[in-house]
């Protein structure tokens, strides 16, 4: 079993560690944490050990598998991209309970809670985050570093761009696409197209202001994996990563 190490220690951190734990593939052995006063702290059992600038320590001592579990989008792309410059293999992490179809895509560097469905032909990006009860219908495709909520739903063929946030229990129509960097408020249904950096609310949803109009958003990663092709559903404990 590889050590790997876990950038963030706060809730989403807390599901990674447990996902990676009942997975069994992968010892999760520390925190890092971009916020200093949370070093030196123990979170969910594991030491936060620093940020960054502790990544050598933790390559010099032979671990080279890492994980980001930050929400933010910008940040979760920002720092994986980092640790792979510094030379850390980062790992995907899907809950045993997951269920993917063979015939679903999903790219390296994911997160895939419990009972999340991933429907015939969906494709889910790099970074992305995909939480407990999640449902990615059938010929869905997800991009890069995207964060489904749990319980968000997402009827056939929908699209959500790069960056892209939707909230608890949101729920997208067939064949409509929610945009780069645009973020659906919890509950919302979404009927009509939603434009690139808009939020949406409200059933049907309708823009109430700029998503992120006053961030910068970065371009795609600059280092691209292949994605694979699930050869057996996932619905069972054995559960088979895909990185």
């Amino acid at each position: 079993m590889d050590d790997v190490v876990i950038y963030g220690a706060g809730g989403l951190g807390s599901l990674v560690q447990d996902i990676l734990e009942q997975a069994g593939r992968y010892h999760p052995v520390a925190f890092l944490d971009s916020d200093p006063a949370r070093h030196g702290q123990i979170h969910a059992g594991l030491p936060v050990e620093g940020g960054g600038e502790r990544i050598e320590h933790f390559r010099s001592a032979g671990v080279r598998h890492a994980i980001v579990a930050v929400g933010d989008n910008f940040a979760r792309v920002s720092l994986a991209e980092e640790l792979q410059a510094r030379g850390m293999e980062l790992v995907s992490t899907i809950h045993p309970l997951a269920c993917l179809s063979p015939s679903s895509r999903i790219a390296h560097h994911v997160v895939i809670g419990p009972r999340a469905t991933v429907c015939v032909h969906a494709r889910i990006g790099p970074h992305s985050v995909l939480s407990s009860g999640t449902i990615v219908e059938h010929d869905n495709t997800i991009g890069c570093g995207v964060f489904l909520a749990p319980a968000v739903r997402l009827a056939g063929t929908v699209t959500v761009q790069d960056f892209a946030v939707l909230a608890i229990g949101a729920t997208v129509i067939p064949g409509r696409t929610v945009s780069r960097a645009a973020c659906v408020d919890a509950g919302a249904v979404v009927i009509r197209d939603v434009a690139a950096n808009t939020r949406v609310a409200g059933i049907p949803a309708a823009p109430i202001k700029p998503a992120a109009s006053s961030r910068f958003i970065p371009q795609l990663p600059r280092t691209r994996q292949p994605t694979t092709r699930r050869t057996t559903p996932i619905l069972r404990a054995d559960v088979v990563h895909v990185d």
